[in-house]
């Protein structure tokens, strides 16, 4: 096997690995993009993302310390 047959199967095969790759990327975002999360109850009475946290600043609500 000379040189050349070597570098062209190694060029062959990466590009296979990353087209692989890029397709199993694609699909497991578009099935995590499917599936919503179910809201959570929070123990307080509401329910909560599971994706996003409030945040709720200390002090009276007017936004100033």
């Amino acid at each position: 096997m000379s040189i050349v047959d070597l570098l062209v199967m190694i060029i062959v095969v990466t590009i296979l690995v990353t087209v692989t790759l890029g397709i199993v990327t694609y699909v497991a975002y578009k099935l995590r993009r499917a599936r919503r999360p179910a809201p959570e109850d929070d123990g307080r009475g509401g329910t909560e993302s599971w994706y996003f946290v409030r945040h709720r600043p200390a002090g009276d609500g007017t936004g100033e310390s």
